[in-house]
């Protein structure tokens, strides 16, 4: 088990920027990527294009270089548009774990969290906190309404009787 925690740890090269309290200021994302992971080119944009990323070599079978990019958990195929400030974490899958990814992975996988994906995820996991505690306040006011009916229940059956009593 601990090789293949240590696989695994060696796999994903990532780095969050969010923790960083003298974090640089970046122009673009790739500018962001660039130097932060070994054995991960950027290479230069043309005029409106985006810079080819080499992860994995050029020695794959498509001919192709770019890595597959997943940004909050969908596959695009630009990254141009994301804003470095915005951007919570970063991590590189560079060898045979990018595999679950499946052929489109061949040439590694970048995998972008944004400040707004983190943000969703904990207010998801609020709400879900939140339904928990009403199921078990529902339960509760429910066990306090049944007492309280079979108190009632109880009181008008005592009443009745000494209604009674008096009757006879």
């Amino acid at each position: 088990m601990k090789k293949l925690f240590t696989l695994i740890v060696l796999a994903i090269a990532s780095f969050a920027y969010a923790s960083q309290a003298n974090a640089q200021k970046y122009t673009d994302i790739f500018q962001m990527i660039r130097g932060r992971v070994p054995g991960v080119t950027v290479g230069q944009a043309g005029p409106g294009g985006m810079p080819s990323i080499i992860i994995r070599g050029i020695g794959t079978n498509s001919g192709e270089t770019q890595p597959m990019f997943i940004v909050d958990g969908l596959q695009v195929d630009n990254i141009s548009a994301i804003d470095p400030d915005n951007v919570d974490s970063i991590e590189v899958i560079k060898d045979g774990s990018s595999a679950i990814y499946g052929m489109q992975a061949q040439n590694g996988v970048i995998i972008i969290t944004t400040k707004g994906a983190v943000m969703a995820a904990k207010a998801e996991a609020e709400a879900r906190k939140a339904e928990r505690k009403a199921k078990r306040n529902k339960a509760m006011i429910d066990a306090i309404q049944m007492t309280r009916d079979r108190n009632e229940a109880q009181f008008k059956a005592d009443s009745i009787a000494r209604a009674q009593q008096q009757n006879q």
